[in-house]
């Protein structure tokens, strides 16, 4: 498996000219390109970090917050799911988990290096999920890693995978949300996740759905900056995301237990419908 250095982060919108243009998906496939793209001596711009943190909830600091990285990498991933041997068209896939294990901080300042593939592809009762992972190195010591997961939304000769269990909800509101109309295009300025679903109604319904939804990384991101405050320096936490949150929106947060095995959910405004479901466990250390 080779690895293609990046010389600059892709840029968005010929990315997203080229996202637009049609492809055909390939239910009969097996496997997922041997693809590896690297973008090195990457550094955090100060405003952007501060625009970030305000749009999430997260207090300013000398570290990034732990999501952050994601959208660092997203340009990439966006190029890796272009490419001519990823078998599926990038437009319609859905995010449908996501998993981060930081194992130190990484301090603003810090130039680090990122690096993107992917893993497996399985069935699901909807098509097939895409694994890409994302690890991060400051000074050739890895100091950060994903994993998301995507749904292509195809039919497979396979039938229909298992579910998973049902999880045992979180009984305990610690807070509430109130989401306003514009929290779509406001992360996107940030993030540069522009997908037309998080930035109006009107383009949200070109692609089939009845509005404009939160991001789902925007979720994450504010779950953990509600326990910022009390996070190890080495955790792990992984997401599901579950119903669509449609924007303006007022929703609860939801938590169980110490932050060292700490569950947590996102839900609608009567407590009923769940938008995200997690855990979050301490690490130990690594060198």
């Amino acid at each position: 498996m080779s690895t293609q250095v990046l010389e600059n982060s892709p840029g968005i919108l010929g990315l997203y000219a080229r996202a637009l243009l049609p492809k055909k998906a390939d239910p009969k496939a097996s496997q997922l390109p041997n693809l590896v793209k690297k973008l090195v001596g990457v550094r955090a711009d100060d405003k952007r970090v501060t625009r970030y943190n305000n749009v999430c909830g997260f207090k300013q600091g000398d570290t990034l917050a732990p999501t952050y990285p994601h959208m660092l990498a997203f340009p990439i991933h966006m190029e890796m799911m272009l490419d001519k041997a990823f078998p599926f068209a990038l437009m319609g896939l859905v995010h449908v988990s996501n998993q981060i294990t930081q194992i130190r901080p990484i301090a603003v300042s810090e130039s680090i290096d990122i690096e993107c593939r992917f893993g497996d592809l399985r069935d699901h009762e909807k098509g097939k999920v895409i694994e890409l992972w994302t690890t991060v190195y400051a000074a050739g010591e890895k100091v950060w890693e994903s994993r998301s997961d995507m749904l292509a939304r195809v039919k497979t000769e396979k039938g229909k995978a298992a579910k998973a269990k049902p999880v045992e909800a979180v009984a305990t509101l610690t807070e509430n949300w109130k989401l306003p109309s514009n929290l779509g295009r406001r992360y996107a300025a940030v993030s540069g996740d522009s997908n037309p679903i998080h930035i109006t109604g009107l383009s949200a319904k070109l692609f089939g759905f009845k509005g404009h939804i939160a991001h789902g990384m925007w979720t994450k991101a504010r779950a953990l900056a509600a326990v910022q405050a009390e996070l190890p320096n080495s955790f792990n936490i992984e997401v599901q995301f579950k119903l669509p949150i449609f924007l303006p929106a007022e929703v609860g947060f939801y938590r169980e237990g110490p932050i060292a095995n700490a569950q947590i959910e996102v839900r609608d405004q009567k407590g009923k419908k769940p938008h995200m479901r997690g855990q979050i466990t301490a690490q130990s250390q690594q060198s």
